[in-house]
């Protein structure tokens, strides 16, 4: 009887998700916008012939009203330039080989340049590109300097490109912030150098011959240089019959060594964080470049003062730590010069710290500081939140990346029921999680000690379940590579791809149990045509902490034109059998900073006509409901009880044309 009751609930709940989600099916349209700029070498349907005149015919764009570039498959032998603020490079191609950039430029003339293939100048704020490769072809023969990328711009992004040279790959400079994910860096000498905060995420460097992965020459007055998280390191030998044919041998590679280090303004800084490091990494780890500054100096006693050279977590290729008979998280064997970093200081080496206040970083946070105050360089900046601006094709409308609801997980009714709708045409992968003891760093009582998520199609039947999210080996490994592996085995989650329809997630107890949880769906794949169009999130709604909390993101083609309705729906649950529903929903959006951007009571208190042209209009008028252009970002919607009334409610995000 018991099993026949809950089978019984389950569908109940289903169907309530699936009417709820049903309400609207939304059509998105792809018609180019007009800062959409095309290259294609054929100069087919207007498109420019080379990327350079793209750049050149850029004209009228603004921070949330990028131009996009989309570049067709071809390779493009030429040098470019960017000078223009806010313009995003995309290869449309199906990996980033498809689109390269290429030229066989080397330093030469009257006037020293670094022969740079792509060069994004210091008033190329925010320039981004993505899934292409920047390549100087000039041939290995380890005599002369080829760039393939300088980068001297505030803000820039290169995200899942891949940077081809061999002697001074990449120049990260100009004293800006910079930020690669999930990219591909391959050189021999000095191959990542410069003097710019920049982070590298998820990325895979390459040496193809004996040499340094880095040569940093970060000013005293800055908090950190070069930054490498969760990253690998591996050899590679070169790749044309012209090269000179070389390999990296083991120990043979040097992480990095001190470019400037005499000069009094500077102190080079490069940290690695959980890096994988193959057997070409030299045991010292860093050289000290001694045929610098002062040749009759002992180089090996004499670079503690003028570096910040550090690591925490080295490991091997297959994940193994490095040997570290001291304990002091710097692998045996290292130079005496380089600093020993706590895990507790490891743990401040988040692209959010590293991009924030330059105060944040003391004695106590980062394992060697310059002995002066690090000045800023600029407003705190979230590489995240700029990422949300890149289009996965023309005219990409904008999308829901990530939605998560905080709520009170019962039983019964009670449970946290989330309702989803994907749009368009293909396939998308989606992350689900169900995330309870985790919350308990935020300072919360009374967390869902063990949740356990149900994927439910559009018909009530179940999909999938998970208890404890690592459970599944292959799915494990899939949530550790993109960075969404729940942080306590006990919590859960799910990766999986679903066709355009509508979908329920469930989040419960283990055994009956009750709390606080969080249920989040994220975006898998945003080049996929389709997209995730809207969320209901079913759940209880307490007083203080206990009210929900309903986060969301925003954003997918760089244009402030993401138009949301936003829903605190009670009093109408009553029709589908809840008899404990919050009778009086008071709806607030706050932005990231936490400010307060719009309420509302009952909804047709304001915005009446509007939300009922969407289709929207809740059906009782104690319901609270606002429709709202935000640009691209992270927003917080929070539904509670007006006089601090309990009960079953729903919070919704719909994207509206």
């Amino acid at each position: 009887m018991q099993l026949h009751r809950l089978a019984t609930d389950r569908r109940q709940q289903v169907r309530w998700a699936r009417r709820c989600v049903c309400a609207i099916m939304l059509a998105l349209s792809h018609e180019a916008l007009a800062d959409d700029y095309f290259v294609n070498p054929s100069g087919v349907n207007g498109a420019f012939p080379t990327v350079q005149s793209a750049v050149d015919a850029v004209t009228g764009q603004t921070e949330i009203n990028r131009a996009n570039i989309f570049i067709a498959p071809a390779r493009y032998v030429e040098m470019v330039t960017v000078d223009k603020p806010f313009v995003t490079f995309i290869g449309q191609g199906g990996a980033p080989a498809d689109v390269t950039i290429s030229f066989n430029d080397t330093p030469g003339g009257a006037v020293f340049s670094w022969g740079a293939t792509t060069m994004a100048t210091a008033s190329a704020t925010t320039f981004m590109a993505r899934n292409l490769t920047f390549e100087n072809s000039t041939p290995d023969h380890n005599i002369v300097q080829g760039l393939a990328l300088a980068s001297y711009a505030d803000r820039t992004i290169f995200d899942n490109v891949r940077l081809l040279g061999y002697q001074d790959t990449l120049l990260v400079d100009g004293f800006a912030r910079q930020y690669l994910r999930n990219s591909f860096v391959t050189g021999d000498v000095d191959f990542i150098f410069g003097n710019a905060t920049a982070v590298f995420d998820r990325c895979t460097i390459e040496s193809t011959d004996a040499g340094f992965i880095t040569a940093s020459d970060t000013s005293r007055i800055t908090a950190n240089g070069l930054i490498f998280l969760d990253c690998s390191l591996v050899r590679g030998t070169d790749r044309s019959p012209s090269d000179d044919g070389t390999t990296a041998p083991p120990n043979s590679v040097y992480l990095g060594r001190p470019w400037f280090w005499f000069q009094s303004d500077k102190m080079p800084s490069v940290t690695y964080i959980r890096t994988r490091m193959g057997p070409h990494i030299a045991h010292a780890g860093w050289d000290p470049w001694n045929d610098t500054g002062f040749p009759n100096v002992d180089p090996s006693l004499d670079r503690d003062p003028r570096t910040r050279v550090s690591e925490w977590g080295s490991m091997d290729l297959s994940g193994n730590l490095l040997p570290d008979s001291n304990h002091d998280g710097t692998p045996d064997g290292r130079v005496t010069w380089a600093d020993q970093m706590t895990e507790a200081q490891a743990a401040n080496y988040t692209v959010e710290n590293i991009f924030g206040p330059a105060e944040f970083w003391t004695a106590e946070t980062q394992p060697d500081t310059s002995g002066i105050p690090y000045v800023s360089q600029g407003d705190p900046w979230n590489p995240h939140v700029q990422l949300l601006s890149l289009p996965a094709r023309p005219g990409a409308q904008p999308q829901l990346f990530n939605i998560s609801t905080r709520l009170q997980v019962g039983t019964g009714d009670s449970v946290g029921i989330g309702g989803f709708i994907i749009t368009g045409t293909a396939a998308k992968k989606v992350i689900l999680r169900g995330i309870g003891p985790s919350l308990d760093a935020s300072g919360l009582g009374n967390i869902l000690a063990d949740p356990v998520l149900e994927l439910h199609a559009a018909g009530g039947e179940v999909i999938t379940t998970n208890d404890n999210w690592n459970d599944d080996p292959v799915s494990a490994s899939e949530l550790e590579t993109i960075g969404l592996a729940p942080t306590d085995d006990s919590e859960s989650a799910l990766v999986v791809t679903l066709s355009p329809g509508t979908y329920t997630a469930i989040i419960r107890g283990n055994n009956g149990e009750t709390g606080t949880a969080l249920i989040e769906v994220y975006e898998g794949d945003p080049a996929a045509d389709s997209q995730l169009a809207n969320i209901s999130t079913r759940g209880f709604v307490g007083t203080n902490d206990d009210v929900m909390i309903g986060g969301f993101i925003i954003g997918g083609n760089g244009r402030a034109n993401g138009r949301v309705v936003i829903r605190g729906l009670g009093p109408s649950l009553s029709a589908f059998g809840i008899a404990d529903a919050l009778q009086n929903p008071l709806l607030e959006l706050k932005n990231a900073n936490g400010s307060t951007l719009i309420t509302n009571d009952d909804w047709q208190q304001s915005q009446a006509a509007e939300i009922t042209q969407t289709g929207l209009a809740p059906t009782d008028p104690r319901e609270a409901a606002l429709v709202t252009t935000l640009p691209d970002g992270n927003y917080t919607a929070i539904v509670q009880g007006a006089d601090d009334g309990t009960g079953v409610a729903v919070v919704e995000v719909y994207i509206v044309p």
